[in-house]
């Protein structure tokens, strides 16, 4: 009788399902989800609040920092409030790729706990950040959206990658500050020229200057911190495709986040994004974030934690 999977086809396919077997018994489904479901927790408030301003429009001009009608509450719901579903579509999308995926480097190093309270350390101090740069800035007369803390948390992923970069190649590289001040140039540059793309107004002239200056101080940052870049490839050299992808998902995940900051119907309205705010998001991010981890990493707390993953 004849065996249609006589050959090689039978083992490989055996051979990818037993693959599949010993990866799923060497992970904890269940701890991750636990933790995802805490990460969760800011997009399904925004998610929530979109709702219900869809069903009560009033509410989305109550609840965002507005100048001419202003309350204390609007600092805390401001963030979690957008000026139409594009821009929360944008936003949240945004959320859940940096915030999942730092979620993902922080169980391969397994500093998930250490992640989760950073993450939502870092989101107060810039709830707060943003809501009193909006009420004290000249220029500023509402204040909403959830990309000012998507630029927060998009600085701690870059910490988080650098960890992630020390746990795969046995060297200390959070310490690598040419690489993640390039990575700042690199995204300032590219949120400027992004804006530069849908705002076609007067001040063309100074963001033209100001992407000029960036491009050249991100290339001087380059050639001054070049040693640092040669480590990074050597290191990259030495890991698999899997743990390459996942470098180049994180790209990835940054040119999402740039493009994808300014939707064209919010870029088309009457109000304007503040490109120092999201900057500032990054700065945020990347110094709260590295100053935490130098006093959290000390706990016990934080190093006594069950892994997910139980094998390599």
């Amino acid at each position: 009788m004849y065996n249609p999977y006589k050959g090689k086809d039978r083992p490989r396919t055996m051979s990818i399902f037993k693959r599949y077997k010993t990866f799923r018994s060497s992970v904890n489904i269940r701890l991750f989800f636990v933790y995802l479901a805490i990460v969760l927790i800011i997009p399904a408030i925004t998610t929530i609040i979109e709702y219900l301003v869809s069903a009560y429009p009033s509410l989305r001009s109550s609840l965002q920092v507005d100048l001419k009608n202003f309350h204390v509450y609007q600092l805390f719901t401001s963030s979690f409030v957008h000026l139409n579903f594009d821009h929360f579509l944008a936003n949240v999308t945004a959320y859940l790729l940096i915030a999942i995926y730092g979620l993902v480097l922080a169980t391969i190093v397994n500093r998930k706990r250490l992640y989760l309270v950073l993450s939502k350390i870092i989101v107060v101090v810039f709830l707060i950040f943003g809501a009193f740069f909006a009420v004290f800035n000249a220029t500023t007369t509402y204040y909403a959206g959830l990309s000012g803390i998507d630029s927060a948390l998009a600085g701690l992923l870059l910490i988080f990658w650098l960890i992630y970069l020390e746990h795969m190649s046995g060297r200390r590289m959070r310490s690598y500050y040419g690489l993640v001040l390039a990575f700042i140039l690199a995204l300032s540059a590219g949120i400027i020229a992004r804006y530069i793309l849908l705002y076609h107004t007067g001040r063309s002239i100074p963001l033209f200057t100001a992407l000029a200056v960036v491009t050249c101080m991100l290339v001087l940052v380059i050639a001054l911190y070049r040693h640092q870049f040669a480590d990074l490839y050597s290191v990259m050299r030495e890991f698999s495709w899997s743990s390459r992808l996942i470098t180049i998902t994180i790209i990835g995940i940054f040119a999402y986040f740039v493009w994808n900051l300014f939707p064209e119907r919010l870029a088309n309205s009457s109000r304007a994004v503040s490109i120092s705010l999201h900057i500032m998001g990054l700065m945020i991010g990347i110094l709260a974030g590295y100053l935490f981890i130098v006093y959290l990493e000390q706990m016990d707390y934080f190093n006594k934690e069950k892994q997910v993953i139980s094998r390599p």
